[in-house]
């Protein structure tokens, strides 16, 4: 709105119906975000449920119990089983357990241990080896293709690419694998482990304070390694192909002729939508590389979740499993509703809601 003075300049007046559309626009994208996070936990519970089935219809926690010699009395068959929750249909029992599990007590193992007890312990050292790498991997991931898109062509990043093509074909266990003997010439000739290749922390020190911090640290540098190198890969080849689109298009080419110089246009109009696509990717592809890092941790002597899912399938506990799968969904969940936070900010089109 505005109004024109004697000297023909037009004067801004506040515009308080642009401010109501665009303080509605705002709910709108909210309520968009919220409904898309209230469907992913839904389909969270579905993919949980599912899980539950599976494994309660596969497993007989109850399988050891009946090969002993001499034979186990039935009557300590059933009250096992009515002790674990086996002598309910499978939807009562899943039932049970989510109520349990919303307030936090996710009942008990085949064992008999708490599974509350080793559930928070268990994602605290899953997210200490995935967290840094997955965040070391989009970081170099975005730098590296983009570098790749500007020299695009040149022997330089043909061997890069060629080198992400290799660790992408190249399986998680054996890759962990390849970095320990890579690195074990280096322990030896150290006489020490430089970088140790199992477990987080060294058994048996006793160390606090930044002694405590600098071994942990030592313990991590290879399973991040292992963690990043395939979503670096992954990453940067999908990231050149979105910034040389970028490069070619017709709104840089005008941002260049209205005199900006090419990495002025680039960094105010052509990053942010080269990142608009690589921001989705990251939130699909975080769920895969998540199931990579279950390798991971058996390769590293990590026991988190990825390594009690694995032990949990051994011993055919439903509980475990469904316990490690919804905790898993939620995370996938959360990295995804982040992406859109971050898609919000960098497209404004997801902002324009039609009146």
């Amino acid at each position: 709105m505005t109004v024109v003075g004697h000297d023909e300049r037009a004067v801004p007046l506040p515009d308080n119906g642009s401010r109501a559309w665009a303080g509605w626009r705002a709910g709108r994208t909210g309520v968009r975000l919220a409904a898309r996070l209230s469907g992913w936990l839904a389909l969270c519970l579905a993919a949980t449920f599912l899980t539950y089935t599976l494994a309660s219809l596969s497993f007989d926690p109850l399988a050891e119990l009946r090969t002993t010699q001499p034979p186990t009395p039935q009557a300590v068959l059933d009250a096992r089983a009515a002790a674990l929750g086996l002598d309910r249909p499978i939807p009562l029992r899943f039932l049970r357990w989510l109520s349990g599990a919303l307030v936090g007590d996710f009942g008990i193992t085949v064992t008999g241990n708490d599974i509350s007890d080793e559930v928070w312990r268990r994602a605290g050292t899953s997210l200490r080896l995935f967290a840094p790498g997955s965040v070391l991997a989009v970081v170099l991931g975005v730098a590296f293709g983009i570098w790749g898109a500007f020299r695009a062509r040149r022997v330089s990043e043909r061997l890069s690419m060629f080198g992400a093509l290799v660790l992408l074909a190249i399986p998680v266990f054996v890759l962990g694998t390849v970095l320990k003997l890579l690195w074990l010439p280096v322990n030896n000739a150290a006489g020490a482990e430089l970088l140790p290749f199992s477990g987080e922390t060294t058994p048996g020190a006793d160390l606090t304070g930044w002694a405590a911090l600098g071994d942990q640290a030592r313990h991590l540098v290879l399973p991040t390694i292992t963690v990043a190198l395939p979503q670096i890969a992954f990453y940067s080849r999908y990231q050149r192909a979105a910034m040389l689109e970028v490069l070619h298009s017709d709104f840089l080419r005008a941002a260049r002729a209205r005199g900006l110089r090419r990495g002025q246009a680039v960094l105010r109009h052509g990053l942010r939508m080269a990142l608009i696509p690589m921001t989705a990717l990251v939130a699909f592809s975080f769920g895969l590389h998540l199931a990579g890092g279950v390798f991971t941790e058996r390769i590293f002597g990590w026991h988190g979740l990825g390594d009690w899912l694995l032990q949990s399938i051994r011993e055919q506990d439903a509980m475990v499993v469904a316990t490690t799968t919804l905790l898993m969904a939620v995370l996938v969940v959360v990295v995804g509703w982040i992406a859109d936070l971050v898609l919000v900010v960098l497209d404004p089109r997801v902002r324009r809601v039609r009146p």
